[in-house]
């Protein structure tokens, strides 16, 4: 069994799509609208989530939503740099008054956010193996004319903990033709990165692997590292 793959072999198994979970969270609009679905995540203002009824994930806007309720565990994090792990309730409020958004840690940790201060949600879990999110596709194209063959594999997996997190992606394509000697590619990217205790500072790394022999590269490596705010 060859370098390549093991690789393969390695990705498939480590990004297999994770089974979706019940869709039993409900989301309730400000314009009345209840829904029952499944919330992914939130980033950059919006909420993602899928339903039964609809085929892929749906975009909501964060600042539209009343009410959500969901007993998944998420990875909250907020303006100011805190990150709390809950499960999620809003509060009764006025009407006239700004939604928020409860966390439910530990009778102890339970946590009351403004709405408009939450940036960022990822889902997560009690449980090992379900904290990990990923995705996988595999593409095959023919050619009946010169007799050639392209296939290509791409996916993703992240990891995700409350102070601390990973994410890994591969792409590998090999295109043939009769008569001619088969083209490969492979590109391997790994981050990882952790909050530091100051608010909003944390430090990261990464790592790049390609081989290409199209541009005559066996292995070319990039390592590299830094703080951020």
């Amino acid at each position: 069994m060859n370098a390549r793959t093991v690789i393969l072999s390695f990705a498939v198994l480590f990004a297999v799509r994770l089974l979706a979970r019940d869709k039993t969270d409900v989301l309730v609009m400000k314009n009345g609208d209840r829904m029952t679905c499944e919330v992914k995540g939130l980033g950059a203002g919006v909420l993602y989530v899928s339903f039964d009824y609809i085929d892929g994930t749906t975009s909501v806007d964060w600042s539209k939503v009343a009410r959500l309720e969901s007993t998944q565990l998420f990875v909250v994090k907020t303006e100011d740099g805190s990150v709390y792990t809950g499960r999620l309730k809003t509060p009764e409020t006025a009407a006239d008054r700004p939604v928020k958004i409860q966390v439910l840690g530990t009778p102890e940790q339970e946590t009351v956010i403004d709405q408009s201060q939450i940036v960022q949600m990822i889902a997560t879990s009690d449980k090992f193996w379900q904290r990990f999110n990923g995705a996988i596709s595999l593409g095959v194209i023919y050619s009946k004319g010169n007799q050639s063959t392209q296939y290509s594999l791409s996916s993703d997996a992240g990891y995700v903990r409350e102070r601390w997190g990973t994410q890994a992606s591969f792409d590998s394509n090999l295109s043939s033709s009769a008569g001619v000697n088969a083209s490969t590619r492979n590109a391997l990217n790994v981050t990882a990165f952790r909050l530091l205790p100051w608010s909003n500072w944390f430090y990261s790394g990464v790592g790049d692997f390609l081989q290409s022999s199209e541009q005559g590269i066996s292995l070319q490596s990039t390592l590299g590292g830094g703080i951020g705010r």
